[in-house]
């Protein structure tokens, strides 16, 4: 069974949001690499990794989501010669030594990041568990201005969020439903400033993204170099 074959068991379990790894990381990170995915959930980015050639570690703070990939893991570190495994553990104060790590994979986890300072302790833990010249590979949602439906979010919910960009999240769409979590739409501006000071930018591309509930939006993918 493959891991695609895999996820197919856990319906109505996917992540949240469908955001496909760009091809420029294969360009970028030589098969072989030890690869770093924050906030893993059950595994799906590590297992297509893993089936691509790379050495990966997945980490996600939500304990029942580790545990089921750490059980595919089993089935797939027998089928391929590169490994992949996963743990508990919070992006801001990782548990891995410094320089462990070839690269670093950030893929549709700081939207989630609605406190700034914790942006900047995420990115501080990627640059310390970097190997130097160690490459950072991150895809979030961008600002959709020109899109009427988060024009309003952003307008609306300022008021409550205190930051342009972070909205809420309801289970249905629907702004009058009860709220299930909080998101921030980043600016290039934004994201450039989080960035820059701990590496350098070797690539910035606008794409495009699909959201919670199936929406299109604005996406940035960079790839940085630890400085």
């Amino acid at each position: 069974m493959d891991s695609e074959a895999w996820w197919k068991q856990f319906k109505g379990k996917e992540t949240p949001s469908t955001v496909h790894l760009d091809d420029s990381f294969f360009k970028m990170v030589p098969k072989g690499s030890k690869v770093l995915d924050f906030a893993c959930g059950w595994g799906r980015m590590a297992f297509k990794l893993q089936e691509k050639g790379y050495d990966v570690v997945g980490f996600d703070i939500n304990e029942d989501a580790v545990e089921n990939a750490r059980k595919a893991s089993k089935k797939f570190n027998q089928i391929h010669k590169n490994r992949v495994s996963f743990d508990v553990a919070n992006a801001r104060d990782l548990p891995y030594t410094e320089g462990s790590f070839d690269a670093c994979l950030i893929q549709a986890f700081m939207t989630a990041l609605v406190d700034p300072e914790h942006r900047e302790m995420v990115l501080d833990e990627a640059s310390r568990v970097l190997k130097e010249d160690g490459i950072l590979y991150l895809a979030d949602f961008g600002q959709s201005w020109d899109n009427s439906l988060y024009r309003d979010r952003y307008l609306k919910d300022f008021s409550l969020t205190g930051e342009m960009g972070t909205f809420i999240v309801t289970e249905d769409g629907n702004p009058e439903s009860p709220e299930i979590f909080r998101a921030h739409h980043y600016t290039r501006k934004e994201l450039m400033e989080l960035i820059e000071p701990r590496f350098a930018v070797e690539m910035f591309k606008e794409t495009v993204f699909t959201t919670y509930h199936g929406n299109k939006t604005t996406g940035f993918v960079v790839i940085a170099r630890k400085i």
